[in-house]
């Protein structure tokens, strides 16, 4: 899938954007899967059958093997990385979602680049320039305006704001995952192919998944629940465009373009979501919603036009 946009000019902000539609797709058939099994028990599946789909690829394209060489702190780095950004994240994503539906969980989203440009600065040492804010301003504006409105019926108080707070924490580890192996994906230097990057941090994520099932005791009860009414299509198509394509695509972002920009770019899935609930989830689309839009991809034009 990167090789497509290899010779294509901006093609880390290309993935990027591309990878925040595929995203806002799968979010519509996470929250139909959600409605039937928990949020830790869709996680485990989908970090299954995600990685399921990654060992082929990586040994189709001659990727499915240990790096050489690398030092033992690059390797805690990407294990670390999988399992915060992979079991952890993932998972707090997923409660955030059953809690506070689709379109509020959007909102929550908007948190995510804000927290991309802080770990970058004190991480990377990536300082963004007047364009970066400015556009980031106006695509988080814009979400925050198309987001505005949107409501979950029966939503407590207590409910709403551990939402919030499970999908801001998400945001923060997500975030902070990816910053950790973006020096491994540099295009100068020693690197790793994005697959493989993908491959670890899936297996770390899905072995912190498993620790946790056996220490609790709940790893026969977790696979018991594919024999009920499992909902196989909303999960399948979710996992495969949402886990495998947007993972895929995500890190290609974050390594051919800035964190900044690309976190940017990532989040216009908020405004993606907002309108395709209102298709498939018939949520209202208000005219806040319309003009939301239009800032938000005024912002993402302005991040396109003036990037070096």
């Amino acid at each position: 899938m990167i090789e497509i946009f290899e010779q294509l000019p901006a093609k880390g902000e290309l993935m990027s954007l591309a990878c925040a539609f595929l995203w806002s797709v799968s979010v519509m058939f996470f929250r139909k899967t959600g409605e039937h099994i928990n949020a830790f028990t869709l996680n485990f599946f989908k970090n299954t059958f995600v990685l399921l789909l990654f060992l082929p690829t990586a040994f189709f394209m001659g990727q499915l093997y240990l790096p050489e060489n690398l030092p033992s702190r690059d390797w805690y780095t990407l294990i670390v990385s999988g399992v915060i950004g992979i079991c952890l994240a993932d998972y707090l994503f997923f409660k955030a979602l059953n809690l506070l539906g689709a379109a509020r969980n959007a909102i929550v989203g908007c948190s995510y680049c804000l927290f991309v440009i802080l770990f970058s600065y004190f991480l990377l040492g990536e300082i963004p320039g007047w364009v970066h804010f400015l556009g980031a301003g106006l695509v988080v504006l814009g979400i925050v305006l198309a987001s505005m409105g949107t409501s979950v019926g029966g939503t407590s108080r207590t409910a709403l704001t551990l939402g919030i707070l499970w999908g801001v924490l998400s945001m923060a580890f997500t975030a902070l995952g990816v910053i950790l192996v973006k020096p491994l994906m540099a295009e100068t230097g020693p690197s790793m192919p994005v697959v493989q990057v993908a491959v670890v941090r899936l297996a770390a994520g899905l072995a912190g998944s498993l620790f946790y099932l056996c220490v609790s005791r709940k790893l026969v009860a977790t696979i018991g629940s594919l024999r009920k009414d499992f909902p196989w299509q909303p999960f399948l198509i979710a996992s495969f465009v949402g886990g495998y394509l947007a993972m895929f695509i995500w890190l290609g972002g974050y390594k051919y373009a800035d964190a900044s920009i690309a976190s940017v770019l990532n989040q216009t899935s908020t405004l993606f979501t907002v309108l395709l609930a209102a298709i498939f989830l018939k949520e209202r689309l208000t005219a806040g919603k319309c003009f939301g839009a239009l800032m938000a991809f005024a912002g993402v034009g302005m991040i396109f036009l003036l990037v070096p």
